[in-house]
């Protein structure tokens, strides 16, 4: 790799974030062979050499939340309000929920949640849905917008006195279990009833069982509350594909660019100082799916493509510092951290 060179004040201040959540595996993981022949020597000379902070292990969306200067709530965060924002252009007045598609299975006396990501929902289809709930519900004065295919919005008049769980922290359990909470949730579980038989009557999911596509059975509500206040230009500059960062970026007036391909790529584009985000989801949904294969090619794919570079440049001084964040630990390190050659380098599965 050519080596670009800098003037000195800037390769003095010039640090990168790394928000990398599932980059530690899942605690379900605990086989060694998970891990055995994985190739990420850069990777885990970072976190062995690096200063590290452990935190109570905090979801997806709260570690984001975190990493923008939102004090988080013991119960909810506003997600729904902070993607309306970029996915529809404008600030939700009253009552915004996610109430995203979803698929879910029946399996003995549970009800699992699937989620969307095999769904592979269309425009069209999403259109529709739209159409036949908003008529449905006319009356109650809700109304579901459906700007992305699979990222939809109930919106409302009234407010909502419900607590509500992310879809992500549902995939794979029983909805029973994580169904609204508090003085109306009993409300909200008949909407979802209804919601779940309108949808089975619909032609969207009679053409998707004629096709032997799984159906499009319910919506999810979560992501409850009013648009935060953040901090202002928390970050110099947020890298990131991923549409909650995204928005919080935005929110916070930091400048927001598109992820890279490559370090290589980002080290060339990154021309001002100052602290920049990186946000590599990747893995995160490997986890979700639990597809353990998935998630070793792309963390060697991520040790690849980014850390090597990155240490690279952190050892010739065109970068400062290195910080990797998971969803209950932080890592960074120094090119005077990296020179501690006493701290051997420990294998990925002894760090879990």
């Amino acid at each position: 790799m050519e080596l670009v060179t800098y003037p000195w004040h800037f390769m003095q201040n010039r640090h990168i974030t790394l928000y990398i959540p599932g980059l530690l595996g899942a605690h379900a993981w605990a086989d060694p062979g998970y891990f055995q022949g994985l190739e990420v020597a850069e990777l885990e000379l970072l976190l062995s050499r690096s200063g590290c902070k452990r935190h109570k292990s905090a979801g997806y969306e709260s570690s984001l939340f975190r990493l923008f200067g939102f004090s988080v709530p013991e119960h909810g965060l506003p997600v729904a309000a902070v993607t309306h924002s970029i996915d529809q252009g404008e600030s939700a007045d009253g009552l915004c929920l996610r109430a995203d598609p979803v698929h879910l299975q029946a399996d003995r006396a549970r009800i699992v949640m699937l989620g969307n990501q095999n769904l592979s929902v269309s425009t069209e289809e999403a259109g529709q849905l739209a159409q036949e709930f908003n008529s449905l519900f006319a009356e109650d004065g809700l109304r579901l917008e459906v700007p992305v295919a699979n990222r939809w919005y109930l919106k409302g008049n009234s407010t909502a006195d419900i607590r509500t769980h992310p879809l992500l922290e549902v995939i794979g359990k029983d909805i029973h279990d994580h169904l609204p909470m508090g003085k109306d949730a009993i409300h909200w579980h008949k909407i979802l009833n209804e919601v779940q038989m309108l949808f089975y009557s619909s032609q969207v999911n009679e053409r998707r069982r004629q096709q032997g596509l799984p159906e499009i059975n319910s919506i999810w509500f979560w992501g409850e509350g009013e648009l935060p206040q953040l901090p202002q230009k928390q970050w110099q500059q947020v890298w990131s594909n991923e549409v909650i960062s995204s928005a919080l970026a935005k929110l916070s007036q930091s400048d927001l660019a598109s992820l890279p391909a490559s370090a290589d790529e980002w080290l060339e584009q990154s021309e001002q100082c100052g602290q920049h985000l990186i946000v590599i989801e990747a893995l995160a949904d490997a986890l979700q799916t639990n597809d353990v294969q998935r998630w070793r090619d792309l963390i060697e794919m991520i040790n690849e493509d980014w850390l090597q570079a990155l240490m690279t440049s952190l050892k010739h001084n065109t970068l400062s510092s290195i910080r990797v964040v998971t969803e209950n630990s932080e890592y960074e390190l120094t090119a005077k951290g990296l020179k501690r050659w006493w701290k051997r380098r420990r294998q990925l599965m002894a760090m879990q």
